[in-house]
Order: C-alpha cells, then structure tokens, then sequence
C-alpha cells in the first residue's frame, strides 16, 4: 500500500510537470531537454551501489553499473516525443526517454524507507528531521532545483511521504 501510494504521487508529480503545458500556450513551461549534465552535479543526484547519477545523465551505462533491475515497462509520455521507460529497482526507480537519439535518466523516484538519497531524506522521516538534514530544501518549500533537475519532497502529517529527482522546468 504504502509503495503504490508513493509511486501515484509520483505518476502525478510528472504528469503535472509534463502535461501542464500545450506547445501553442504562450504560457507553456518545458523542459530542456538540451541540458544535459554529463556527469556534473551540484547537490541534487542520487546514489545507488556506488553509482552517482543524475537527471539528463546518459541511462545505459547508469543501468549496467547498478544491481538487476526486477522489471520495466513503457508508456506513452506526456512530457517528451518518445515513449517513457521505467526501470524498476527494489528501493527506486529510474525513467528514461530518448532525447536527441540517446536514452537519458528522466526521473528517478524513491519507492519506499530502504534508501537514504544522499542529501540524507528518506521516506517516513521526519519533516523536522529532513529540514535538519537538507535546510536549503525545506526552506525552498520541498521543491528545489539545481541546474537541470529538481528535487521534490512530499510532506504529509508531518513525515517525508515521497522523494523524486525530476528535469527542472525553463520558461522558452
């Protein structure tokens, strides 16, 4: 129960960021899918058996480098011209997307308490104890960018209810 209702809030997460906006809307936000990192990051990656990586980062050598994926599964995206593809892990998730021929890390989501992202959140801590942790975060109200990905942490009832690394949206 617990693992479905984060990965909704998550599916909701991208579908608001990546659906919110039409190509025609003057209004429109997008994501740049240009931004590629290639390998620099500030304080917002994620780490998994010894693998650093990040939003926009190249997937293939990502997803080699880790420990068997349980499954993945496509769907169409909302967000970007070719269809996303999500890689199961035990603890996280990673979505990819082709972006100019290259299948790139488009989101990665933290599934359940097993995992400590490296700014040191988990699922079901406390938001006082993630604020201690992570002060930039809490005083950017959970949702801070850096660069070309962005970090989102959903507080319920006082506890950290959900964590995804997502592209940070630009104004075109």
């Amino acid at each position: 129960m617990k693992r479905t209702a984060i990965l909704l809030l998550a599916a909701l997460l991208l579908c608001a960021i990546g659906c919110g906006g039409q190509a025609d809307d003057p209004n429109a936000v997008f994501i740049d899918p240009n931004a590629v990192r290639g390998g620099e990051y500030g304080e917002l990656y994620f780490e998994a058996n010894g693998v650093r990586f990040g939003i926009f980062d190249e997937a293939a050598p990502v997803l080699s480098a880790l420990s068997e994926e349980k499954s993945s599964f496509t769907r169409e995206s909302c967000a970007f011209d070719r269809p996303d593809v999500f890689h199961l892990f035990d603890s996280f998730e990673i979505m990819t997307n082709e972006i100019d021929g290259v299948d790139r890390i488009t989101a990665i989501t933290i599934k359940d308490d097993r995992v400590k992202i490296p700014q040191g959140l988990y699922i079901g801590m406390s938001e006082a104890d993630a604020a201690a942790a992570f002060p930039a975060l809490s005083d950017a109200g959970w949702n801070l960018a850096d660069g070309t990905a962005l970090l989102s942490v959903t507080i319920a009832d006082g506890t950290v209810k959900g964590i995804v690394y997502t592209p940070s949206i630009t104004d075109d």
